[in-house]
């Protein structure tokens, strides 16, 4: 729910929320928190078909509207207004979801990341070659990572804290919060929009990444600690 009431809020930027142009329901992004099986759910929503590319529709500017503060684009701003949708977002564990943004984003080619992977090796000596043990490299990010608590707000949405993707405390107000791991919840949810047959269809899709390395292999003690004390307030709003 977005309030438009003259209350001086937490903050008053707004989230990324993405919405068709026919049904009413929103998705409020969560990146590496099956963000990709989300807009592609509100796309299907919408059309009853399939996006192209899973991946793609992160890319494009016509497959959803988009709206996110400070600055408002009108027309979607009008859009929103017009369907009143009901919003949406999923939350992942932050140990799960940290190793996954590290194995997708930094321990690997993706080209948007290439800047972020050569400071991380040519400044902060974190070992990123193809030699390296990625569960030694994935602690010493963490670690570097921690280091940052007082610029989250302006982190890369892949890392940023979940609660702060979600501009919680803010004027906007997520309706439904789903958990990744509850995947009976997460069912039903999209059963109530498109019908069971549909869901199960759905669901049968592979939205995630695949890499090298399984997230197990590089969980230690030492890493759940790190990304514990990163992570507090998402873990009390969402795990606790």
């Amino acid at each position: 729910m977005l309030l438009i009431d003259g209350k001086i809020h937490e903050t008053q930027a707004l989230p990324t929320i993405l919405f068709g142009n026919s049904k009413p329901l929103s998705y409020v992004l969560n990146p590496k928190s099956a963000c990709t099986l989300a807009l592609n759910f509100v796309f299907f929503v919408n059309h009853d078909y399939r996006y192209f590319n899973f991946g793609d529709i992160h890319r494009s500017d016509k497959a959803l509207w988009k709206i996110e503060g400070p600055d408002l684009n009108p027309q979607a701003l009008a859009a929103y207004f017009r369907l009143g949708p009901e919003s949406f977002t999923i939350v992942r564990d932050p140990l799960r979801r940290f190793v996954s943004g590290f194995l997708s984003k930094i321990f690997s080619d993706d080209p948007e990341y290439f800047e972020t992977r050569d400071s991380i090796a040519s400044n902060h000596g974190i070992d990123l070659s193809p030699e390296a043990d990625p569960a030694r490299s994935c602690l010493d990010f963490a670690k570097l990572f921690a280091t940052l608590r007082d610029q989250f707000k302006s982190t890369d949405k892949h890392f940023r804290p979940q609660y702060l993707n979600l501009m919680v405390g803010g004027r906007f107000t997520v309706d439904t919060i789903l958990h990744l791991e509850d995947r009976e919840a997460l069912s039903a949810f999209f059963t109530r929009w498109v019908g069971a047959e549909k869901a199960t269809w759905f669901f049968s899709f592979r939205f995630n990444e695949t890499t090298r390395y399984k997230s197990d292999d590089l969980i230690t003690d030492e890493l759940k600690d790190v990304v514990r004390e990163i992570y507090a307030r998402d873990y009390e709003l969402f795990y606790s």
